[in-house]
């Protein structure tokens, strides 16, 4: 079957839900794909993920879009036969779980997959847009609320570069290298989050209209600003962005990185060796990495597990 990629989001969290701008890349060293168990395995993980896909599937047949049918009775007898979502994609590590298996679904098991396939081979703003909303409103069963970009990411397997609610594209990175004088990287806080949760945090603070202006500022100035000079490859202009994503983040957000973290993250802005974000929704996970000195910061957070994603 079909294997689908997890996705980063290298910029936007939250600013996507409130008109910012936003990246996201496919993964391929974490992915998923429909299997069946066999009886005689025993496998616990089969076991709980194939009763973790009957509720999912119970909330499918209640909230079907008649312009996105799945073809659910199929997905119901197929989940008798044992199918379960195998997967090295950790939970609650912001990397498209949820995102990577939605896409499974609705490439398995959409009325019109083939056809989807086929339209997706020219991308309109049109296609992407009406397919977001649709994905986004399965992925709502994990989260609550989805902007559809994650399951969005692992059906088209690009870089997508979200606008604003008016213009979503595929886009380009810079030309990766080996040489490594840039790297993004993810760090693992081994502290495991939930989305819903840091989502209800966010809102908390989104409803005081002094962080609220400050975060529309914020996104303006520093997540838009960040986007545009990564995708030019401005990296000196892109650092200084990272400093004052990173900022902001510290002063305003800091509740939504894991308190051992916070010094690391100082760290990083008083020496200028690397610069720590969130990566999706925050509260642990991994955290996002951004450095032009990549052995200094190896060294500098030797105490943490680092994983390099992109190099240019």
């Amino acid at each position: 079957m079909e294997q689908l990629n997890s996705k980063i989001l290298l910029f936007g969290e939250y600013a996507v839900l409130h008109d910012g701008m936003a990246l996201v890349i496919p993964c391929n060293k974490y992915y998923g794909k429909f299997e069946f168990s066999v009886p005689s395995e025993n496998n616990k993980n089969a076991t709980q993920s194939n009763e973790y896909l009957r509720k999912f599937c119970a909330f499918i047949s209640s909230h079907m879009d008649e312009k996105f049918v799945l073809e659910v009775k199929k997905f119901e007898h197929e989940l008798e036969q044992g199918l379960f979502f195998k997967s090295n994609i950790p939970q609650g590590y912001g990397l498209g779980s949820s995102g990577a298996l939605v896409a499974a679904i609705v490439l398995r098991y959409l009325v019109k997959a083939k056809h989807l396939k086929d339209e997706l081979k020219v991308v309109t703003f049109q296609k992407i847009n009406e397919l977001k909303k649709s994905l986004g409103n399965y992925e709502s069963y994990f989260h609550g609320v989805s902007s559809g970009l994650d399951p969005l990411s692992s059906i088209l397997n690009e870089p997508i570069l979200y606008k604003g609610s008016h213009d979503i594209i595929t886009t380009k990175l810079p030309e990766p290298s080996t040489e490594k004088n840039n790297v993004i990287f993810l760090l693992d806080t081994n502290v495991p989050r939930t989305t819903s949760k840091m989502m209800g945090m966010f809102n908390s603070l989104y409803s005081h209209e002094d962080f609220k202006e400050k975060f529309k500022q914020h996104i303006i100035q520093n997540n838009n600003t960040a986007i545009q000079n990564f995708l030019d490859n401005n990296t000196s202009d892109f650092y200084k962005s990272m400093y004052n994503l990173s900022s902001f983040q510290l002063q305003y957000m800091k509740d939504f990185f894991p308190e051992s973290l916070q010094k690391e993250i100082t760290k990083g802005l008083d020496n200028g060796d690397y610069f720590l974000k969130l990566c999706g929704a925050g509260g642990g996970g991994f955290v996002l990495g951004f450095t032009n000195n990549w052995q200094a910061t190896q060294q500098k957070l030797k105490d943490y597990k680092l994983e390099e994603i992109y190099s240019y």
